[in-house]
């Protein structure tokens, strides 16, 4: 199927449909939306040489379940189903069909991602002892591996974290809430305590009066900006962001693992070793979860298990 680019005939019925939707005061993204859902079916029955005024409820029913074999989501195919639903509606108003065949259709629950590609505890740990600490850059880059290797950290987290936030007496760092992620208190590696106190008392010293210093054709307001030199982990070259350092810390990380992809997979990575060791409950604590189901989700990371999951949440068994 050809998403979205639609035959004449198809587009034409399509038209009708958008201006019946705009007639009812839909706003303009949901009606394109809707009548682009729509088309996917008509193109569908049109392969399966089925006229809309023939499709029937089994018919609903297999072209759901051939989405769901392409890898569609189940919230996707909901959309769908919606969009097919509001179609027949509106071709029952204007007496083309008798009945609406995709009437009651909704398949129950939304299969989250299940992690994949995850890396084993022995290759997240030669990531962060290979990476090499040669300057102050790469020294505050190997702190912050650790801390993804060690404590599963997000991006957000890393750019949140101020110096107070380290509880190093304590061998402990304390990881503020963000907009997805609740606050917690996790413990440090003793190496990683080590190297944090140099970082705070050596690099990120020396990485500040980088920045401080005014050079010519630098813009003093942007390595300066107070908010920015609060921050734990300061970047070289005055981004308002980790992006850039995070990025080309990823090149860095790749030579050392072709496999690894990014920041998240070692996070989702770090969750599912935990979970080998630990109680759901202490796991949902340390990653940060607000609620038990986003950390469940980590106990199935293999493609059989995945099958299971899209099978359990299909509504009505289809195979």
């Amino acid at each position: 199927m050809n998403k979205y680019k639609f035959a004449p005939a198809i587009q034409a019925a399509l038209e009708s449909y958008k201006t019946y939707l705009q007639q009812e005061h839909y706003a303009k993204n949901y009606i394109r939306q809707n009548s682009n859902y729509a088309g996917i079916f008509l193109e569908w029955l049109e392969e399966e040489s089925l006229a809309p005024a023939q499709a029937a409820h089994a018919d609903v029913l297999e072209f759901a379940d051939q989405l769901k074999q392409k890898g569609h989501s189940i919230r996707f195919i909901n959309r769908v189903m919606l969009a097919i639903r509001y179609y027949f509606n509106w071709l029952g108003l204007d007496g083309r069909v008798g009945y609406n065949p995709a009437a009651g259709i909704i398949l129950k629950g939304t299969i989250r991602h299940v992690p994949h590609d995850l890396l084993t505890q022995a290759e997240l740990e030669a990531l962060y002892d290979s990476y090499p600490a040669k300057d102050e850059r790469t020294h505050r880059n190997k702190i912050i591996v650790g801390l993804l290797v060690y404590q599963a950290l997000t991006k957000e987290e890393l750019e949140t974290l101020r110096p107070d936030h380290l509880k190093l007496r304590e061998g402990k760092i304390h990881i503020p809430a963000t907009g997805k992620l609740n606050s917690r208190v996790l413990v440090l590696q003793p190496h990683q305590i080590l190297d944090l106190q140099e970082y705070l008392l050596v690099v990120r010293p020396k990485i500040l009066a980088e920045r401080m210093a005014e050079r010519s054709g630098r813009k003093p307001d942007r390595y300066k900006a107070v908010e920015d030199v609060h921050r734990l982990f300061v970047s070289m070259n005055g981004q308002e962001t980790m992006k850039n350092s995070l990025l080309h810390l990823n090149y860095a990380l790749r030579k050392i693992n072709p496999k690894y992809k990014h920041g998240m997979q070692i996070r989702q990575s770090v969750i599912t070793e935990w979970l080998k060791e630990k109680n759901l409950r202490t796991v949902q604590y340390m990653a940060g979860h607000r609620y038990i189901s986003s950390t469940e989700r980590y106990k199935t990371n293999n493609l059989e298990d995945l099958k299971d999951a899209l099978n359990k949440h299909h509504p009505l068994n289809l195979s």
